[in-house]
């Protein structure tokens, strides 16, 4: 399997929806996966990693999107009302995404119930670029635990949902100050094998 690292660039919303555990996942096939680019080439007088191996950031991506996905089912419960803390777990450009769709599953009148989950995740690349670290992992999102509710609690899951699904999620330093806690800074469907 070829892994490459693809633009930061998803259709908004597109992710978030899938990780509202599929409140909105009609828009999750509007994901797609973009073309290639480069990674930045370490200079020959490069400071300190932030990260001194691939596992060492693969867990702190791990430890980052499962915040995120923490966060997320607790919004999406609450039926998408509530946004505080997004910034604390995602980038402000992705934060605004999810917060579009919160809003929409707010308007629908639905909520969901349950946990998401993810297995499976491997790492694409790491590097560190000006003293903050970007992380592409790969991984497989469940959803299967969760149900979407309509405003009088009846369970309108759809049928034809796909509970798992291979994803890939790019993650960031939060801050200069903080450069190994990870945000999500964007997610889009894998583009290759469905490993899941």
């Amino acid at each position: 399997m070829s892994l490459s690292r693809s633009t930061r660039r998803s259709r908004p919303g597109a992710f978030a929806a899938l990780a509202a555990a599929g409140a909105l996942a009609a828009l999750l096939s509007g994901c797609a996966g973009g073309a290639p680019t480069p990674s930045p080439s370490p200079s020959a007088d490069a400071a300190e990693p932030i990260f001194a191996s691939d596992e060492e950031a693969l867990a702190a991506a791990e430890a980052g999107y499962s915040e995120h996905l923490a966060l997320v089912d607790l919004l999406t419960a609450a039926g998408g009302a509530d946004v505080a803390g997004l910034d604390d777990v995602a980038t402000s450009e992705y934060a605004a995404n999810i917060k579009e769709s919160l809003q929409r599953l707010q308007e629908s009148g639905a909520r969901t119930e349950g946990s998401t989950r993810f297995d499976s995740a491997g790492l694409i690349e790491q590097f560190d670029s000006d003293g903050a670290a970007t992380v592409d992992v790969y991984l497989c999102l469940d959803v299967s635990e969760v149900r979407v509710l309509d405003a009088s609690g009846k369970d309108v899951t759809p049928t034809d949902r796909k509970d798992r699904a291979p994803i890939q999620v790019e993650l960031v330093s939060a801050s200069a100050g903080d450069p190994a806690h990870l945000l999500v800074a964007g997610a889009q469907s894998w583009s290759g094998d469905d490993f899941c």
